[in-house]
C-alpha cells in the first residue's frame, strides 16, 4: 500500500534513524569522497556546489519537459538520489506529493533539513549503493553514475531495485559508443544502452539540450526505464 502524507514521512524518519548501519565501510567511502568535492568545490562552479549541471540556468532548458514526464507517470512519490545542493530542483520537488531528497554528505542533509523541509519535502542522509531506500513511484538519479565506477553502479542498481520503486530516471549519453571505467569521483559519459550496461530503448527520455563545450554532450537525456526490467551488468 502506498505511504502518504504524514506515514510517508514517519515512515522516512524512522528507517533513517540511529539504528541505520550508516558505518559501513563503503559508506563511509563514499562520503568521504563526494564530502571532499563538496568541500572542495571541485566541479569548480560559482552559483552551485553540485556543478556546472545542476545551475538554474542549465535547468531552465529542461525542467518543464522533466515535470510534464514526471507528470505523465503518475508520480507521486519522487526519490532525488542524489539530490545534491537542491539548487535547481525546487520546481520538481513542487510538481509531486512528496520529495525525498537524499544524500551521501551530512552538512548538504543538515542545510536541506534546516531550510528546505517542509511537509511534502523530506531530506535523508544515506549512500544511495548500499544503503536502505523508501519506495518511491520514480528514482531521479541525475548527474551520478557518471561519477561511480561499474562496480558502484553495479552497486546502485541493485539497490534501487531492492527498494521496490517502479520507475528509474537517469542520466544516459545516447550518442555515447563506448563506456569506460573510472574510479568513484572522477567522471565520463555513460550510454545506458551499451556495454556492459545493454538496457533496452527507455520508456521516455528528456533532452536536456546540453550544448555546452562545443555540443559534444548533445546526446545528454534524461532516460526512464522500469526498475524491474533492467538486465543486470556483466
Amino acid at each position: 500500500m502506498r505511504l502518504i502524507g504524514a506515514k510517508l514521512l514517519q515512515f522516512v524518519q524512522t528507517l533513517y534513524s540511529a539504528t541505520l548501519p550508516l558505518a559501513s565501510a563503503k559508506r563511509e567511502q563514499m562520503a568521504e569522497t563526494f564530502s571532499a568535492i563538496y568541500e572542495q568545490n571541485a566541479w569548480g562552479n560559482s552559483e552551485s556546489i553540485s556543478g556546472p549541471g545542476s545551475t538554474a540556468t542549465r535547468a531552465a532548458d529542461f525542467i518543464d519537459e522533466l515535470v510534464a514526464l514526471l507528470k505523465s507517470f503518475d508520480t507521486r512519490v519522487l526519490l532525488d538520489a542524489p539530490c545534491g545542493d537542491f539548487n535547481w530542483a525546487g520546481a520538481v520537488a513542487d510538481a509531486v506529493e512528496h520529495y525525498i531528497g537524499l544524500d551521501v554528505v551530512p552538512e548538504l542533509i543538515a542545510s536541506h533539513q534546516q531550510l528546505n523541509t517542509n511537509p511534502g519535502r523530506s531530506f535523508i542522509c544515506a549512500d544511495l549503493a548500499c544503503d536502505t531506500l523508501p519506495k518511491a513511484d520514480v528514482i531521479l538519479c541525475r548527474d551520478c553514475l557518471v561519477h561511480f565506477s561499474f562496480q558502484d553502479i553495479e552497486l546502485a542498481l541493485s539497490n534501487f531495485k531492492r527498494s521496490g520503486s517502479r520507475y528509474l530516471l537517469t542520466t544516459s549519453f545516447i550518442d555515447w559508443e563506448t563506456n569506460a571505467d573510472i574510479p568513484t569521483g572522477g567522471w565520463r559519459p555513460i550510454n545506458l544502452q551499451a556495454a556492459p550496461f545493454l538496457f533496452h530503448p527507455p520508456l521516455a527520455m528528456v533532452d536536456e539540450k546540453c550544448t555546452h563545450s562545443g555540443g559534444i554532450y548533445r546526446g545528454k537525456r534524461l532516460a526512464i526505464w522500469e526498475l524491474a526490467s533492467l538486465p543486470e551488468i556483466k
